[in-house]
């Protein structure tokens, strides 16, 4: 008998006390491998986290947080209550989002000559995302950067007939590329559909019924709108403690 799947749970660190104490510096981190650990719930496989104090305590705490715990911020010497503060946040998520995923982009476009990676700039400019043949494209031309960057940081087009019929034109290698950064609805969608790489069709077939294509981690905040912010400072590093 298949048992059910049971969701992690994570406590507040006793160190942070009352949440209430804390406030946002508006400095945020980007980890482009996802592998930051939150300091206020422990969980682990974070991209953004972002820097909160009380006094001269410094914390780095996650999305999850962000949206639980009424920290506050202050702007222009005015303290934002909770909701305003959250709000703040989840404007300058989606700019440093962008900023990395286009950043990185063009990274690899000055270092290459493939032609395909500057339409692949050119079309995450105008959308904020990539089709499924850009995104293939793209992640086989990570490695020429020399460091880890998780192909889950860019967000995928699949929802459109379109979008799924380009995906499983795609070759294998090229399907189980962008696989890696598909969210879990995604795949099961794709799947069903028969468009899932070879190697995940045997895992599905030697376990039917069960969503072993699930891939681990969290998604991240859909980057499908432009980020629409007040000016506050943001960093990609994280402080030395």
């Amino acid at each position: 008998m298949t048992m059910p799947m049971t969701r992690m749970r994570y406590t507040l660190n006793q160190k942070v006390g009352d949440p209430k104490e804390w406030v946002y510096s508006w400095t945020l981190q980007d980890d482009q491998t996802i592998s930051t650990q939150c300091d206020f719930c422990g969980q682990p496989e974070q991209r953004v986290t972002y820097e909160v104090t009380r006094g001269e305590e410094r914390m780095w705490i996650c999305q999850r947080c962000v949206g639980r715990y009424p920290v506050g911020g202050i702007v222009n010497g005015n303290r934002l209550p909770p909701h305003a503060a959250r709000a703040q946040v989840h404007g300058l998520t989606a700019r440093l989002k962008q900023q990395t995923c286009h950043e990185i982009i063009r990274e690899i476009q000055r270092i290459t000559t493939d032609p395909g990676i500057e339409e692949a700039l050119v079309y995450f400019e105008r959308n904020l995302q990539l089709s499924p043949q850009r995104a293939a494209l793209l992640f086989a031309a990570l490695p020429l950067l020399c460091r880890p960057v998780d192909t889950r940081i860019f967000e995928v087009q699949t929802r459109s007939t379109h979008h799924q019929e380009e995906f499983g034109t795609l070759d294998d290698n090229a399907r189980t590329l962008v696989w890696s950064a598909l969210s879990p609805l995604q795949c099961r969608r794709l799947a069903s559909l028969g468009h899932a790489p070879s190697g995940v069709r045997r895992v599905l077939g030697r376990k039917h019924g069960q969503d072993t294509h699930q891939l681990t981690g969290s998604r991240m905040t859909d980057l499908s709108e432009p980020a629409g912010l007040h000016p506050a400072p943001i960093s990609k590093e994280r402080s030395a403690p």
